[in-house]
């Protein structure tokens, strides 16, 4: 890590007797704090309340895509605080624009957490929302980090199946448009033979609830432990196993439990005997309820796959003709009636419907009204309407 990031430590010695004239609270997330190397980047801090400098300690670097570095770091605080992480949240990372902006900053908050703080160079994590999440991903390619938290990102679909060197754990709520994309990247990485582990929750496009990023955090901790950057702590494999079971032992859906119990055999695998929790999960994937709880998550991926392949072609049509519909003719062409009526069932097809229909939105209310102007804006408008009313 040291090489990696030989150049970035050096410019942080430099800087090292102008930073230590700030002190940095504990066990409070500080924000606005200014980077030394380039005054116009900012970012929000989180030391634990132990935090002392006579030890080195992990840091994850944390990219909003709208620029909200303390609100970033407290979804993230207690699990640092937990598990004895420095947050670094930038306040100038973004999405939806070119990747510039984001790349400076991570370079201003490298330079600068090397030299404030104490930090384990062999323990460098990156987290990010959406675009930042894909920012993280292919930025950790390049720099060989200890991890990355991606929440709701995606990758082209060029990406090839490997392993990119670090553990990922993705997440995405059930409703969210990019629930596939995010999904996709763990099916990849799986064929690849990475580490990884992919956590969905009720919910649109966000980033992860608080204590799923606590899970995340103990996740990254267990692989460390099997990567030898951190002592094996035999009493936190025993916990953190035991909430799993807990946890795959309370599932309701058996595709869930299933997934659960594959999840705990990859995560503690060298760590502690595992056995029983593959074999668990082979006879669910081999049961009636677990074949007809797959055979379900690919009906409902087909239709959600029908219907999204269709999105484009009246996108474009939309945008290329003079000739301006109504807003309820285009739901009609991009099948928002069908589509909402799908969304009212409580079932795996409800869900993909409802991550049609948040696809949708999203290009009504924001990326397609970029495009257009007049009439057609205003058919954009009322069609984001029709499809969250509330908004």
């Amino acid at each position: 890590m040291r090489t990696v990031f030989g150049a970035v430590i050096f410019i942080a010695l430099l800087l090292a007797t102008a930073l230590h004239a700030q002190s940095i609270a504990t066990g409070a997330i500080v924000d606005k704090i200014v980077a030394a190397s380039d005054p116009e980047m900012t970012y929000a801090a989180y030391l634990p309340a132990f935090y002392s400098a006579e030890r080195r300690w992990p840091v994850i670097f944390v990219m909003d895509p709208r620029r909200r570095g303390a609100f970033a770091a407290e979804l993230f605080r207690d699990a640092a605080e937990q598990f004895g992480w420095i947050i670094i949240s930038s306040n100038n990372t973004e999405s939806d624009n070119e990747n510039a902006p984001n790349e400076r900053s991570l370079r201003a908050m490298l330079i600068d957490s090397e030299s404030r703080f104490s930090i384990d160079e062999h323990r460098i994590y990156f987290a990010g929302f959406s675009g930042t999440a894909n920012f993280a991903f292919f930025t950790a390619e390049k720099l060989a980090v200890a991890g990355v938290i991606g929440c709701s990102g995606w990758l082209a679909p060029a990406f090839k199946a490997h392993d990119p060197g670090f553990p990922w754990f993705g997440t995405a709520g059930d409703t969210d448009f990019n629930y596939p994309e995010t999904k996709s990247i763990d099916d990849r990485l799986a064929a690849g033979g990475a580490a990884h582990r992919f956590e969905s929750f009720a919910g649109p496009h966000r980033w992860a609830p608080k204590e799923l990023l606590v899970d995340a955090v103990a996740w990254m901790e267990l692989q460390a432990m099997k990567r030898r950057t951190r002592d094996t702590d035999a009493a936190l494999v025993a916990k953190l196993l035991a909430r799993d079971v807990a946890a795959a032992q309370g599932e309701t859906d058996p595709l869930r439990a299933m997934r659960r119990y594959e999840s705990i055999a990859r995560t503690f695998e060298r760590l502690t005997d595992v056995n029983a929790y593959s074999e668990r999960a082979a006879e669910m994937r081999n049961s009636p309820e677990g074949a007809r709880a797959l055979a379900e998550e690919r009906s409902a991926i087909a239709l959600e796959n029908s219907y999204r392949d269709r999105l484009p072609r009246v996108y474009d049509s939309f945008l290329r003709h003079d000739d301006v519909p109504s807003a309820a003719a285009l739901a009609q062409f991009l099948g928002v009636p069908q589509l909402q009526k799908l969304g009212k069932e409580s079932s795996r097809r409800g869900a993909a419907a409802k991550r049609v229909l948040e696809s949708i939105y999203v290009q009504a209310a924001f990326y397609l009204p970029q495009q257009v102007h007049g009439p057609k804006l205003m058919t954009l408008q009322n069609l984001a309407s029709i499809i969250h009313p509330q908004h």
